[in-house]
């Protein structure tokens, strides 16, 4: 385990969502963090709200001795976040779920999708019970995703919850696979897949507490409504690029947990395929 997060970049939006992203980040405080950088927006369109500046001030009064960094864009906020994200470890981003004209919440999946490093999606409170760490079973299992959950729940002495979601295929005029056509060899399929990485990872991860979980229905819905209590949710590269992007817009607009997303960019072969 190897996750050490350095230096964080943080979103600042006119409608503050960011304080609940700045409450999160301030929990993991003398885990590593010892630099803030603060994305904002440029004076002549932020105006005299001051939210960078006023952000800055309150990061350094929750984590004293910390560097806080401000950077500012005139350009499009969401594209200044992608653009950022590589300067440092981790983005953290605050969003409001059910509430439209947030700066930075606007569209947390589409920057989280392309973003260099793993991004935490932090939705307004009040957040549920600190509960599990949770790490949505994907095949091929995302190495870096696991570091992360395990880290976590290493990190806040947490249980491991392995949460595998499926769903029957949809049937379309190209034919059914064997197992469309047989519910339940599908379903052995999925538990198989489960039962396989819990194996591994307890083996690999003797001192983590780690619980398996099945769950039938639309991977998106699912994993949002099995998480309602989770201290993190976890989602590797295949979760990301799943149907397009719309799981994680599911996941991202139905949580009430802070989601870690380990986008394709945040791997070490996708950096290297691209250089």
């Amino acid at each position: 385990m190897d996750e050490r997060w350095t230096t964080v970049t943080l979103a600042a939006d006119a409608l503050k969502p960011h304080d609940e992203s700045l409450r999160w980040i301030a929990a993991r405080a003398g885990t590593g963090i010892d630099r803030v950088r603060i994305i904002g927006l440029d004076p002549a369109l932020e105006g005299r709200a001051h939210v960078a500046d006023d952000l800055a001030e309150s990061v350094r009064t929750a984590m004293p001795g910390t560097t806080v960094e401000i950077r500012r864009h005139a350009g499009p906020f969401a594209a200044a976040l992608v653009e950022e994200s590589d300067g440092g470890d981790l983005l953290v981003i605050g969003t409001f779920r059910s509430r439209r004209g947030s700066t930075a919440g606007a569209d947390p999946a589409r920057v989280a999708e392309r973003a260099a490093v793993p991004t935490v999606i932090v939705p307004e409170g009040p957040h549920p019970i600190d509960g599990d760490v949770v790490l949505a079973v994907e095949e091929p299992i995302d190495e870096r995703a696991v570091t992360i959950a395990v880290d976590e729940a290493v990190r806040r002495n947490r249980r491991l919850t392995l949460l595998r979601a499926w769903e029957m295929p949809v049937l379309t005029r190209t034919g059914l696979t064997d197992f469309a056509e047989d519910p339940l060899r599908w379903r052995t399929r999925n538990a198989g897949l489960l039962q396989r990485v819990t194996n591994e990872l307890t083996a690999r991860f003797p001192a983590v507490r780690i619980r398996p979980l099945l769950v039938e229905g639309h991977p998106g819905h699912a994993i949002a409504s099995h998480t309602r209590r989770a201290s993190l949710v976890v989602l590797g590269r295949g979760h990301v690029r799943a149907l397009s992007g719309s799981l994680l817009h599911d996941v991202l607009r139905e949580t009430a947990s802070p989601v870690c997303v380990v986008p394709p960019a945040a791997h070490t072969d996708a950096r290297a395929a691209t250089a």
